[in-house]
């Protein structure tokens, strides 16, 4: 059984809603061999009520927020969400490993469009990583107009990701390897 945990950020979430909540988030540990917890954060805003729900399961970290005016209806929204986000990705595993090891068909002739890999990568950038300070990378990330920006920390010399979260604050992802 996996560990819910509700923080009530910003808002009054009663003992039934939170009852729902983990009832509804505590089925998704179907999904996983080892689940070991499923965090909830509510916060109430001027057009409804934001749930936030982060799942850690199998060395994975799946997140989804939904706002709605209706608490249960947000629960209901994300729920879903994780759920169908967490079912897409146990298909591709099964996909790739059934895969694994199977002749691949070669079409010598073929009318059909070719299908688009379901990962493509479009396009490759080299950058000259230079050490700053996270205030200055912020200011370069401001001039730059992107959604985040890779730099390396002048304070403790690691690779640090800082990144413009949707509220206008800073959020800064610092990788332990």
């Amino acid at each position: 059984m996996m560990e819910v945990l509700i923080r009530n950020a910003e808002g009054n979430l009663s003992m039934e809603d939170r009852d729902y909540a983990a009832k509804k988030l505590g089925r998704l540990d179907k999904y996983f061999h080892q689940a070991t917890r499923v965090e909830i954060v509510h916060r109430e805003h001027k057009l409804g009520h934001r749930i936030e729900v982060t799942v850690f399961a199998d060395g994975l970290t799946v997140r989804g927020e939904e706002l709605d005016s209706n608490i249960r209806a947000a629960i209901d929204l994300v729920g879903d969400k994780i759920e169908g986000r967490l079912r897409r990705l146990k298909s591709k595993i099964v996909d790739r490993h059934r895969k694994k090891g199977a002749p691949v068909p070669v079409e010598l002739e073929s009318d059909a469009e070719p299908k688009e890999a379901p990962f493509r990568i479009a396009e490759r950038k080299h950058f000259l990583l230079k050490p700053l300070l996270p205030e200055e990378a912020a200011l370069e990330l401001e001039m730059i107009d992107h959604p985040f920006f890779v730099f390396k920390n002048e304070n403790n010399n690691r690779i640090e990701v800082l990144y413009k979260r949707k509220d206008g604050s800073y959020g800064l992802l610092q990788p332990e390897v």
